[in-house]
């Protein structure tokens, strides 16, 4: 699952990286959702421009028209800023619509980081309109747009939000998931192996989801030796930024 594509090797969320991505044959692309001044859905993580692009202000303060005339590659370096390879290379933002123009046949993670109160309704008609339905899944670290996102499109699958991922660990903990979790919503944890203290992905955790049909997707893993434990525990994806890496742990574990 490439964390906004091919991330290490290429400037995030953008063209090349979600090319880059798919030529090394992840299984799925995920990306961050942002909402422009004009109601456009650019692929993008921060809520600001300056770590990736190297300009001030918020993207809901600029029009997608405005947007597209900013480098995307501006800071990227693979050396710790000897060089900046993609600068001035004409990488630009790429919105929602053209990356599933784009891929029409590949899956979409679509993070919605954005707070706007009607972004899962306008991501409900923008994965309508192109009939994404069966190939994404949408989450947030955000629990109130997941729950809106349900309520407009209720046969989309989404993953857990924190919320529901602390009240699953906690009915693990003290033995009550059966009261705790009786139906859920979702279709998959996207979790981190710990949160602060407290350890999320282990052999019980990822027994307890599978035994309720819920997949664990774990986040965000660029080492060899954590993905092939987490491989051999039986999770069914991580997010990586080094999707070169993991096909090649997939390949030596049997797995490709």
């Amino acid at each position: 699952m490439a964390h906004r594509g091919d991330s290490a090797a290429v400037p995030e969320n953008s063209m090349l990286s979600l090319r880059g991505a798919i030529e090394i044959g992840v299984d799925l692309l995920e990306t961050d959702l942002q909402l422009t001044k004009d109601r456009e859905f650019v692929l993008f993580h921060d809520d600001d421009l300056i770590r990736t692009t190297g300009q001030k202000g918020r993207i809901c303060n600029y029009t997608l028209e405005e947007l597209l005339n900013i480098d995307v590659g501006h800071t990227f370096t693979p050396d710790e800023g000897n060089t900046f390879p993609f600068r001035g290379k004409g990488l630009r933002l790429l919105t929602l619509r053209d990356a599933f123009a784009e891929f029409p046949d590949m899956r979409f993670n679509l993070d919605i980081k954005d707070k706007d109160p009607e972004a899962p309704s306008l991501l409900a008609k923008e994965i309508r309109s192109h009939g994404r339905e069966d190939s994404v899944i949408v989450a947030s670290f955000h629990d109130f747009q997941i729950e809106r996102f349900r309520k407009e499109f209720q046969s989309v699958a989404t993953s857990a939000h924190p919320g529901e991922v602390k009240r699953f660990i906690i009915g693990l903990k003290l033995h009550l998931l059966r009261l705790l979790v009786r139906t859920p919503t979702y279709r998959a944890f996207q979790v981190p192996i710990k949160h602060g203290k407290t350890t999320v992905v282990n052999s019980r955790f990822v027994q307890a989801a599978h035994d309720r049909d819920i997949a664990v997707h774990v986040w965000t893993i660029n080492d060899a030796p954590t993905m092939k434990w987490l491989v051999n525990l039986g999770v069914d994806g991580i997010f990586t930024d080094e999707p070169e890496l993991l096909k090649s742990v997939l390949q030596e574990s049997g797995f490709l």
